[in-house]
């Protein structure tokens, strides 16, 4: 009997930090050609006046979204046209400048139809165009990945978590959770540095983020995501707690690649 081959190894960590950027650079490629995948999907459902499926498609591409993490700070005003919130606008939600997934967001969820989502739907596609087109040219800088690894979570909690975020779809929990992804994304590109900087370190960071995640999904009701205001207060208690875990272990890793 022929022996069995041996399983292939996993890609070699990152060398340098230079490394770790190009790395996380092909991944944010990647989610942008799902975001815009989404987004068309997201369209289609509009147009053929299926709400529902046209709910479940902007979650996808808002998890998609959130999943970009570390470099969703670097797309300037792209950024902004993609997912922007209400707040500080003249008109808040009624704004003319209130565009992309939030504004698409809000208008699911009060009923609006494809005469008035459309066009933000377009508008947005093209966002997400001229984005893949200038994506070469804003790669995070090697200094902002070590600060971006605890920001994303900290954004999370922030936005999310507080409901200062929300459009009208109740998910901050299945948000929530794609950031907590995203966080771990960026520890696996940064995990090799990291490790030679505080050994063991990375692995403590991995079990937190796993913690997190449980506790978000311990939240779900048959596979649906539950308004986290309506969650018990026990299990947002126990969201809390490891959120608030992890973003005290994540805040110790600029400081240690500002030593190196």
């Amino acid at each position: 009997m022929p022996a069995l081959a041996a399983p292939p190894s996993p890609p070699a960590p990152p060398a340098t930090m230079d490394d770790a950027v190009a790395a996380y650079h092909g991944y944010v490629a990647e989610r942008l050609v799902e975001l815009r995948g989404h987004a068309l999907t997201l369209r289609a459902n509009i147009g053929n006046g299926a709400i529902g499926a046209a709910m479940q498609s902007w979650l996808d591409a808002q998890q998609t979204w959130q999943r970009v993490g570390a470099a969703y700070g670097s797309f300037g005003d792209l950024g902004d046209a993609i997912a922007p919130g209400s707040r500080g606008l003249e008109g808040g939600a009624e704004s003319p400048d209130f565009t992309g997934l939030r504004r698409i967001e809000y208008g699911l969820w009060r009923g609006q139809g494809a005469g008035e989502l459309i066009p933000v739907v377009d508008k947005l596609l093209e966002d997400i165009a001229a984005l893949e087109a200038k994506l070469p040219e804003t790669a995070v800088e090697p200094s902002d990945m070590p600060l971006r690894l605890h920001e994303i979570l900290e954004d999370s909690q922030r936005d999310h978590l507080s409901g200062r975020g929300d459009q009208g779809s109740g998910l901050a929990l299945a948000l929530a959770r794609a950031d907590v992804e995203a966080t771990q994304e960026v520890l696996d590109v940064l995990r090799g540095l990291l490790d030679n900087l505080k050994s063991g370190f990375p692995a403590r960071l991995d079990a937190e983020l796993a913690a997190v995640s449980a506790a978000i999904d311990a939240t779900q009701r048959n596979e649906a995501w539950t308004d986290y205001a309506k969650v018990p207060r026990a299990e947002r208690q126990t969201i809390n707690a490891a959120l608030g875990r992890a973003l005290e272990s994540l805040s110790l890793v600029p400081a240690l690649f500002s030593t190196d």
